[in-house]
């Protein structure tokens, strides 16, 4: 029996693109996590870089101001959003759907990723800023409703929602419904229980959007 040593393949090196998507997450990931936890005010670039183990000049390179990177978060978020929901809204529709998607959205925001969460914060604080800073979430903000209106449409025309319902309208009541929710476990987790909170909000869009 050879004694010779097995020698083992190299490892597989990463092309220049994967590396460069790798530090993007790193960045990505640490700017959640200290947002989350401090405030987009309160969270500098260098903190970003040292959080994430790379340099300021990294950092800057990447995303050259906190505009750039907030942009690119909520980007990120929506990728994130639009990912989970595409797994598990598959092979509902209409009112379940809608349903479905409601609970999606604050299980992510309790979830442990910050990046489920970051958007909230975010929003939160654009309320009070520039027209500029507010943009990127009015876009989020609008696709999330012009995508509930969808699942409202869809559940009219089966016949599980009234069909006199303003469509418009009501999807602002959810975003607002369920904003409200996330923002509650942000300020107060322990006073908010998320398995009631999103029954309680089965209900109360069932009962308010069924056909009369």
């Amino acid at each position: 029996m050879s004694d010779a040593p097995v020698s083992t393949p190299p490892a597989e090196r990463r092309t220049q693109a994967e590396r460069r998507a790798e530090s993007e997450r790193r960045l990505l990931q640490a700017s959640a996590e200290l947002i989350v936890e401090r405030g987009l005010e309160l969270t500098s670039l260098a903190d970003i870089g040292r959080r994430a183990g790379a340099s300021h000049a990294a950092v800057n390179h990447r995303f050259g101001s906190k505009d750039e990177l907030v942009d690119r978060l909520i980007e990120q978020a929506g990728e994130y959003y639009a990912a989970t929901a595409r797994g598990r809204l598959r092979g509902l529709t209409g009112i379940d759907a809608l349903m479905e998607l409601c609970a999606l959205y604050l299980d992510l925001v309790d979830g442990p990723d910050p990046i489920g969460r970051v958007h909230v914060v975010l929003w939160s604080e654009a309320v009070a800023h520039t027209a500029e800073r507010r943009a990127a979430h009015l876009d989020w903000d609008r696709r999330l409703r012009d995508f509930i209106e969808t699942l409202l449409q869809d559940a009219v025309a089966q016949g599980s929602v009234d069909a006199r319902l303003p469509v418009p309208q009501a999807a602002i009541s959810i975003v607002g419904s369920l904003r409200g929710i996330a923002m509650q476990l942000l300020l107060d987790p322990g006073q908010t229980d998320l398995s009631t909170a999103q029954a309680a909000l089965d209900v109360m869009v069932r009962d308010a959007l069924r056909p009369r």
